[in-house]
Formats: C-alpha cells, structure tokens, sequence
C-alpha cells in the first residue's frame, strides 16, 4: 500500500511538473526515477505473491497430512472393531467439508492486515478536529481589530507575534511585506481557517471571531486567494458557483462593473470552457474572473491576497479603479508587494517584517519611518 501510494504520487508529481521537465531536459533522469520506483511497487507485488502462494501451499500440505492422519486413525479404529465402517466414512466426510474453511482461515492473515493498515489511515483522516464553527450569527459587517495577535504552525517558531491592525467599512487597507512574513498566514487566519495561539480578533467591536458561525462570517467576507482555484466548466459556471440565478442578472453584473469587457475577449465570451484549474486562461485572466465571483457574491469584507499579481497594467489600473469605487460601501484588507498600486489608493498601509508589523501609516509617513518602506521606493526611484 505503501509502495502504490508513493508510485501514485510520483506519477503525479511528473506530469503536474512536465513542463518545467522538458525546459530542463531532465525527461531521461524522471524516466529513469519512474521505472525505479515503480519497479519497487511491482516488487512489493511480487512479494505479496510470492507470500499468498507460500501460505497456500503450507495450508494445503497441512490439511493433506492432517486428512492422512484422520484416516489412518479411523482405519485403524475400524482394524479393531471399534469404529464401524459408516462412522469411518462420517468422519472423512466432516473432516473433508471442515479442512477448506480452516485451510482459508490460515490465508485471512494477509486481508485482515491490509483492513488494520486501511483502517489506521481512515482513522488519521477521522481523528482530525473539526474546525470551531461558532454559534453567533451575524449579517453586518462595520469593523475589524486584531489586537495582539501571535501564531505559530505546530512544532515551528513563532511566526506572527503580537500583531495590531484595524479595518473598517469605508477604508482601504494594505499590508505589505517581504515573502515569508507570514501576511498570506493572517489572511488565513481571517478566514477562520487556523486558530491563533494568543490574542483578539472583534468583530463591530463587540463580537469575537471564534464566537461568530462560520458560514454567516464567510458570507460576509469575500477572498481572492493566491493560488485561485477554477472550475471545469464555462465563465458563468465559475462567476456562479452553484448560486441558482438567471443567466441574464450574471451579465448585467459584468456589464454594470465592467468585466464583460474582459470576457468578450474570451473564444466563447461567457459560454467559453476554462478547462480543468483554468488551464485555458492566463494568470490574469484568471484574476478577473476570481474578481467578477468574488463581488457577485456582494462581499462586506473584502480579502485579496496578490489579486493583481498577474494581471497587465491596464487590467491592474481597471482592479484598482473598481475597488476604490466600491470601498465606500466595504472594507478591503489588500495583501500585497507591489507597492506603487497601493500608495495612492490605501487609507492606511500596514508593513509586516519576520512576523511583526514594525510601522503602520500613510505612504508618506512610511516613507519616513519604515527601513523596508523608503527602501523599496528608493530603489524604485533610481
């Protein structure tokens, strides 16, 4: 199971990553780890072979001498008039509808093994904590504080510590930072997808985010990922995702905010199959449509994590336009690195260094007291 699992995995692994394969010509090597490890897997198979038949034939030799011994015995018994001829046969009889089904008893050894392995991967899957879902329900959005905050993965130093930052409806704010400063992690956290180790999130200033029921908190918060996930199927199938709604209303909305545009462009316009995670779309293109979903939704909160990062400068200027139209009626909390998007769109940006947020302001105050801040511009600048 064990030797599947990892050729499965392998096999996947392979194919997802072909095409940085064959840009290093590295197709000799993959091939040759491919046969290496699927060779082990059909070793192991061998072996579990090679086990059954040795098993079957220890079982068939053991009931072949045990049914010579019952006979012998019974014969002999006759031999000396103690056992009548009748019962002889009774004997053999029992013995010989008995001897199969002890015979399948030896040879149970190897599925009930396979069952204990299957059962203690099931139980790893089944022993996971469900995620605190809250009682609360809530169906207004006004403000968020996080008030020192600290999380860490498990058995990993600390990677958020003592984190401070406040939004509310009407503001746009940014946190900016270097990879691995942990602002995808905070997102996350937002989501109520990790639990904190230490700290306060309030909600409208009176309502802890532990407390409030994840669905009414998810249906308030609308998230562009970094890593966005597109369906199988056309652009109003993925601007939907299940809602039943009329076509007709879809497209108003993308004429009303401006993404028909975008999806005119498209072979098909709105009847254009994106293919399996998108893979007939662009970075950017998929961007736009995770943009056109995340706001059918009609979000209160809104959560993007690098939601420009692929697209062009026009597409990118249009995003930001958008969003400074609608930030009077939400608030935004833009997850970000490229900086020259946000200084004259962000209320308040927030700068977060190794898991701390060393200074907060406006673009000029940080350009005056944020090292990390003045810097990036300065290298801009030149």
């Amino acid at each position: 199971m064990q030797s599947y699992a990892h050729s499965e995995s392998n096999y996947i692994t392979s194919m997802q990553g072909i095409a940085s394969i064959k840009n290093f010509n590295r197709q000799s090597l993959f091939q040759k780890i491919n046969q290496l490890i699927y060779g082990n897997f059909q070793d192991k198979i061998f072996s579990l072979g090679k086990i059954n038949i040795r098993l079957a034939l220890f079982s068939g030799i053991a009931s072949v001498l045990f049914l010579i011994a019952i006979l012998s015995y019974t014969s002999f018994l006759v031999y000396e008039n103690t056992m009548t001829l009748g019962e002889l046969m009774a004997v053999l009889g029992i013995a010989g509808s008995l001897l199969p089904s002890i015979t399948n008893l030896a040879l149970i050894a190897i599925p009930i093994n396979e069952a204990k392995i299957a059962f203690n991967r099931m139980f790893e899957f089944a022993s996971i904590e469900k995620e605190q879902k809250g009682s609360l329900e809530l169906d207004k959005f006004e403000s968020l504080e996080i008030t020192n905050l600290s999380f860490r993965f498990a058995g990993r130093s600390q990677l958020l510590k003592n984190i401070n930052l406040q939004v509310k409806k009407g503001e746009f704010i940014a946190v900016v930072g270097e990879s691995g400063s942990g602002k995808s992690t905070l997102g996350q956290i937002l989501q109520q997808f990790y639990s904190f180790e230490n700290g306060n999130i309030t909600i409208n200033n009176q309502f802890e985010l532990k407390d409030i029921s994840t669905e009414h908190w998810r249906n308030l918060v609308g998230v562009i990922p970094q890593d966005i996930h597109i369906f199988s199927g056309n652009v109003l199938d993925n601007i939907l995702l299940g809602e039943e709604d009329n076509p007709e209303n879809v497209i108003k909305f993308c004429q009303e905010y401006g993404f028909e545009k975008f999806i005119t462009e498209l072979p098909q316009g709105y009847a254009t199959l994106l293919g399996e995670e998108g893979i007939n779309l662009s970075g950017g293109q998929k961007q736009i449509i995770a943009l056109a979903r995340v706001l059918y939704k009609k979000p209160q909160f809104l959560l993007l994590d690098e939601a420009t990062s692929a697209m062009d400068r026009n597409t990118e200027k249009f995003t930001m336009n958008l969003l400074s139209k609608l930030k009077n009626d939400i608030a935004v909390l833009f997850i970000s690195h490229r900086l020259h998007t946000l200084k004259n769109m962000a209320d308040r940006i927030y700068v977060l260094e190794d898991g701390i947020i060393t200074s907060q302001g406006d673009h000029q105050t940080l350009l005056e007291t944020s090292n990390f801040y003045s810097e990036f511009w300065e290298e801009i600048y030149q």
